[in-house]
């Protein structure tokens, strides 16, 4: 299992940061991992990858927002950027995430 942290940002719309994070502070799994700076920063593993992208996507639902994610993995220099919004997005968004930390 490969952890690492997301930095999620809300273009043009940092009031809503502190919304998102308190939301995902709500996850048993991701409780003590989310801190607000200049974007939600969540720290994930591959396996709290689902439970990060399920209630990212339904704030998102329930906001009717976009989001722009960086995916940084531990020990590594590469970074996964992606930009999501629709519900449909959800399982890409997991797949890329998940894959992305278990990358050797």
């Amino acid at each position: 299992m490969t952890a690492g942290i997301v930095a999620i940002t809300v273009p043009d719309s940092d009031a809503e940061l502190p919304e998102l994070a308190a939301w995902l502070r709500g996850e048993d799994a991701l409780r003590g991992r989310v801190q607000v700076f200049d974007a939600v920063v969540v720290g994930v593993s591959s396996n709290s990858a689902g439970v990060f992208c399920r209630s990212l996507f339904a704030w998102l639902l329930r906001c009717q927002a976009r989001v722009s994610l960086k995916v940084k993995r531990s020990g590594a220099a590469e970074e996964l950027e992606l930009d999501c919004g629709a519900a449909s997005d959800a399982e890409q968004v997991l797949f890329a995430v998940q894959g992305f930390l278990d990358q050797p």
